[in-house]
């Protein structure tokens, strides 16, 4: 990946933490600015968009297990209008965040990697976790960056590419 500023736009915190961990030394992302935004729930305002300077990558981090498209479909629009020379990658996430984790790691379920016994108290348990400490929580149950964000999602998505070996090292 050339020399641009990559600016990742993650939907939770949760996303945010995996980002965050990922960029670590050794990286195993591209580096750059992590912010939580969630694309499929919220538009894009001009006061967001004075903050991605010309020629960045724009990584568009979702979740894609409920239908809801107008959103992310609007930002994708703004970004691609309002910069010119801003590329605009997307990572759905298939279908979600736990999903993802399980499909990277050894783990049957994405509770295991906290020892939680609900999904409120998973979530809670990684966005309070150190981004050193949950690298090495997943690198204990064999986490394996190739197997991350590789499936392409539903229909309802078709109209995104999973641009995740674009950020992948």
């Amino acid at each position: 990946m050339e020399n641009k500023i990559c600016i990742y736009l993650a939907e939770e915190e949760c996303e945010e933490k995996l980002l965050k961990a990922l960029k670590l030394k050794p990286e195993l992302i591209v580096p750059g600015r992590v912010k939580k935004f969630n694309v499929i729930q919220d538009e894009l305002k001009p006061s967001h968009l004075m903050g991605f300077p010309a020629g960045s990558r724009i990584v568009l981090v979702f979740d894609t297990d409920k239908e809801e498209t107008e959103h992310l479909k609007k930002n994708m629009e703004q970004l691609r209008a309002q910069f010119g020379s801003v590329e605009v990658l997307t990572i759905p996430q298939v279908l979600n965040f736990e999903e993802e984790i399980e499909r990277s790691t050894n783990l049957q379920s994405a509770l295991e990697l906290t020892k939680s016994k609900s999904l409120k108290d998973f979530k809670n348990a990684v966005n309070k976790a150190k981004e050193a400490d949950f690298r090495s929580s997943l690198k204990r149950h064999k986490f394996d960056i190739a197997k991350l964000w590789t499936k392409k999602p539903g229909d309802s998505f078709k109209f995104v590419k999973q641009d995740s070996e674009k950020i992948k090292l």
